[in-house]
């Protein structure tokens, strides 16, 4: 007896129950308001959804012994989570209070996300942002790279070599670099070369070697293979991405509407500000 008494699993159950009675005496009110509160449903669409779950997991229907373990955990996951409630432990819980907030802005942008916007809602949304959905400048290049400080005459032999028809990818020094890319955004570019180098390159001729050009590893010749100019598309082009974006557009107007409409109706008390001046006086 002595050796049931001190074990931890005993312990812990003997404490629950203490709580659970002692919740019961100083809280009857509170336990006994709603006694639907104590009334379990489990209807089908809840058995239909748990197999439905199980089976998007398993790839495959669950067997008797697991749809039944699927139900008891269910409803012991209920029975715990109203049994939280009613002890209050909902209360001034950060995690509690953020999952309950993501769920409001998700049910505010899910109705958002189901508006179908006609072609000219979407077609004056784009011609209204068109910084969004601009094709950017892109060029493709060939590279050499020269090293740090490239002489006049290595700088010559280079291009003699490049003139006779040489493979410019066998030329020059040793680079993780790229000796070709296609055609290519500036923050991508730039991202690769270091800042300001796709300017360089946006000011070349085509099909030529032109150089040194300068990066942030050092010296390059660089033959411009091809050069787009910046285009806005078509809405046929650019639909799925417009549709999204107006949508999300939407979504955070409905929920700043839905937080003013709300807002008006509570009564929001701060602490009054501290005048500056009334310890001078």
């Amino acid at each position: 007896m002595r050796r049931v008494l001190t074990e931890p699993f005993f312990q812990f159950a003997v404490l629950g129950v203490l709580i659970f009675f002692w919740f019961n005496l100083v809280q009857t009110d509170e336990w006994t308001v709603d006694p639907e509160s104590r009334v379990i449903v489990l209807d089908q669409r809840q058995l239909d959804l748990l197999a439905l779950q199980f089976e998007e997991t398993w790839r495959r229907p669950p067997s008797e012994e697991e749809f039944y373990n699927l139900k008891e955990d269910w409803l012991n996951r209920e029975i715990l989570y109203r049994e939280a409630l009613a002890l209050g432990l909902d209360g001034n819980d950060e995690i509690i209070r953020n999952r309950l907030v993501q769920k409001m802005n998700f049910l505010l942008v899910s109705e958002a996300r189901a508006l179908r916007p006609t072609d000219e809602v979407l077609t004056t949304y784009l011609s209204e942002n068109t910084e969004r959905f601009t094709i950017p400048v892109q060029v493709a290049a060939s590279l050499v790279h020269l090293g740090q400080n490239p002489s006049e005459d290595y700088v010559e032999q280079i291009l003699d070599e490049l003139k006779s028809g040489a493979d410019h990818s066998q030329l020059g020094q040793a680079s993780l670099l790229p000796s070709d890319f296609g055609l290519s955004v500036r923050t991508a570019i730039d991202g690769s070369f270091g800042n300001g180098f796709f300017d360089q390159l946006d000011t070349l001729p085509l099909e030529q070697w032109n150089g040194p050009v300068r990066s942030s590893f050092g010296y390059h010749l660089v033959r411009l293979g091809a050069r787009t100019e910046a285009v806005l598309p078509s809405l046929d082009d650019v639909r799925d991405k417009v549709l999204a974006e107006w949508q999300a557009s939407q979504a955070e107007l409905a929920t700043q509407t839905y937080l003013d409409t709300l807002r008006s109706a509570y009564t929001i008390r701060e602490p009054q500000a501290v005048d500056s001046h009334s310890d001078d006086q």
